[in-house]
């Protein structure tokens, strides 16, 4: 997914030469994607690649909602250092990414990506910034939890986050109490205040 012709026909080299089969590529753009999201017709195994490196936060939840639709999609996102650093847009792409690759790195992991993925190798999951990995190790956050996390800093409310992630409004409450609970912040401004600074003090 991408409008950059250089990167299309980058990938479009890569898979020639690494992937298993010959098999047909398709390019969609995020706004594609946005206006017909279940028109992915994915009855079988799929990679999508994503050129992600300017900030759009609408289109991973539009991935992010495609993901749990689509129990065969594997997403690889390339992205930038700035979104990687960016504690809550890495949180969003940790949560969308099986794989996610800085773009300065971006040749010898895709190759590494797209060879042992081939042959059912397992492929590291992503990288992340080490504030967003410390914020759940000491915060003991659990999976559901770290589920909600993306919805819940993307200012969506209880009731749209029960439909997307298909648990009750009630445990969708009881689970933001429990994550503000946990980090010790009363409300969603104050679940940003301290993404923000414990980003800056890392």
């Amino acid at each position: 997914m991408s409008d950059n012709a250089w990167f299309r026909l980058g990938i479009s080299e890569l898979v020639q030469r690494y992937a298993k089969n010959d098999e047909e590529l398709f390019f969609l753009t995020f706004e594609k994607v946005k206006d017909t999201p279940r028109d992915m017709a994915l009855d079988m195994p799929v990679t999508v690649i994503v050129d992600y490196t300017v900030a759009d936060p609408a289109s991973l939840l539009t991935l992010l909602q495609l993901k749990r639709q689509k129990a065969c999609l594997t997403l690889l996102a390339v992205t930038s250092s700035e979104r990687i650093q960016e504690i809550t847009e890495n949180i969003l792409l940790d949560s969308v990414a099986d794989c996610l690759i800085d773009s300065h790195e971006a040749r010898e992991k895709m190759i590494d990506f797209l060879t042992k993925g081939s042959i059912g190798q397992v492929v590291s999951k992503s990288i992340t910034s080490r504030t967003w990995a410390m914020i759940k190790k000491n915060a003991c956050l659990t999976h559901r939890e770290i589920d909600l996390i993306p919805y819940i800093i993307s200012g969506k409310g209880n009731k749209e986050i029960s439909r997307q992630v298909e648990i009750s409004q009630k445990m969708v409450s009881i689970h933001r109490r429990n994550i503000y609970s946990k980090l010790q912040v009363g409300n969603l401004t104050g679940l940003y205040k301290y993404l923000t600074a414990s980003a800056s003090s890392s």
